[in-house]
């Protein structure tokens, strides 16, 4: 112990000084295990440590989006000169995440945070490194053409200006608005009734449902409407899955519709539309 004591100070004040930093190589990702639970993040990393006699005792490793952590995970294989590290996402924080990302405008900063730990024999030193990726989505951005309801070879109605706006948004489900103008180009009244709506991401259905409007419509007249389309956030961390194992691809769906009654008879209106995006968690992983 006496011989290690002063030769541990003194290889912690040349880490400390700068003298002997350990550098880092080579960072490569990819998936690993992916079940419901968790989504496992391999990160192999290539390292020259300029102190071999002093061996990493563990590398700690976090992933946050946007300053929420939403992994953890440590290493599961160290040897001289690599390592490798099991980063595991528990799928239920991505519903964090989702929330995050959207009430920061679709945008998220993607934080890897990688801590070697140097076993000093009398203490431990950690030297931080981080890697950052940024995503951005754009499923409020959907453009939907104009639609009308042509009876008789004549427009009685018509849905202009369509788009998506973000409504409520928390951990248990998010609200999105369908808005547009209602215009009714009939010389009679008539009846803005319901619109049925789903929403698919990869095939699975978050959102489904019908919303009863019953907008009357004097002849002539135009009104705004804003119709909530809500997505149980329950069933992220399942499209989680699917997004993962499908590259982290994403393919979303609105399927939507309508219903107008004139003159007694009810005319389905289609509104749906579908965006994709992608993400680069594993992507993101470089020096």
């Amino acid at each position: 112990m006496r011989y290690w004591l002063p030769f541990s100070l003194l290889a912690l004040a040349l880490i400390f000084a700068g003298c002997v930093q350990p550098e880092v190589k080579e960072v490569k990702a990819s998936w690993g295990e992916i079940n419901d639970q968790y989504s496992e993040l391999l990160v192999t990393v290539s390292i020259t440590n300029p102190l071999p006699f002093l061996p990493l005792k563990d590398v700690e490793s976090y992933v946050y989006v946007n300053g929420i952590q939403i992994a953890e995970g440590n290493a599961k294989d160290i040897e001289k000169d690599r390592l490798v590290l099991s980063i595991k996402i528990q799928n239920d924080r991505i519903r964090d995440f989702w929330v995050s990302h959207l009430q920061n405008g679709e945008r998220s900063e993607m934080v890897i945070r990688v801590v070697p730990v140097i076993n000093l024999l009398i203490t431990e030193y950690r030297y931080p490194i981080e890697m950052k990726d940024e995503f951005v989505t754009d499923i409020l951005g959907m453009r939907f053409p104009d639609q009308s309801v042509t009876v008789a070879g004549k427009e009685v109605f018509a849905f202009k200006n369509i788009h998506l706006e973000l409504g409520k948004v928390n951990n248990l489900e998010t609200q999105i608005l369908v808005k547009g103008t209602a215009i009714n180009n009939a010389p009679v009244s008539l009846e803005v009734r319901r619109m049925e709506y789903r929403m698919l991401m990869n095939g699975i259905e978050v959102a489904g449902g019908t919303e009863n409007l019953n907008l009357n419509l004097k002849a002539g007249g135009r009104s705004e409407v804003s119709i909530p389309v809500v997505m149980d956030n329950t069933k992220l961390p399942e499209w989680w899955v699917t997004h993962v194992r499908n590259g982290e691809h994403t393919k979303v769906k609105i399927q939507a519709k309508l219903y107008i009654e004139f003159m007694g008879i009810e005319y389905p209106l289609d509104i749906s539309q579908e965006t994709e995006f992608s993400t680069s968690l594993a992507g993101s992983v470089k020096i």
